[in-house]
């Protein structure tokens, strides 16, 4: 059963069914000690602005894309407005931001995973073709 757990060293939170051995954030070994969900929003900060229009969503994604070593953001405009688009309207009708790409079973947790950005590095089209299934994220070596 998945839990939240917080790394006691840095506050990272980490949902799932064990802890990360070692924390992603600041490298410490066996940190995570059991959270919960009142410690967790206490930590991540209950101010945060929601991502729930078109344009929060295209931040996010260029945010995301903007720290990670091995993806970037699709150069063509047209396909983030129209992707940020079925995303906050996949919010609106079930819930979260899944990939509009993506079909839901209707479990929500085993859609977790298809929340945008979803788990696209384990999926056979980026390691075959190196864009994630709806081509918005795409290896950073890719022309």
């Amino acid at each position: 059963m998945k839990k939240l757990w917080r790394c006691h060293v840095c506050n990272d939170i980490h949902f799932g069914n064990k802890p990360p051995e070692v924390c992603p954030t600041c490298g410490a070994k066996h940190a995570f000690v059991p959270s919960d969900l009142n410690e967790a929003m206490e930590i991540i900060g209950k101010d945060q602005q929601p991502i729930d229009t078109p344009a929060a969503m295209i931040s996010a994604w260029k945010e995301f894309a903007e720290q990670s070593p091995t993806v970037r953001l699709t150069d063509r405009q047209d396909e983030i407005d129209l992707l940020s688009g079925g995303v906050i309207d996949n919010l609106s009708s079930k819930g979260q931001r899944y990939c509009p790409c993506r079909i839901t079973t209707g479990d929500r947790i085993k859609d977790l995973s298809l929340i945008c950005p979803c788990n696209f590095t384990r999926q056979q089209t980026y390691k075959e073709q190196g864009d994630c299934w709806c081509s918005l994220f795409i290896k950073r070596d890719k022309q």
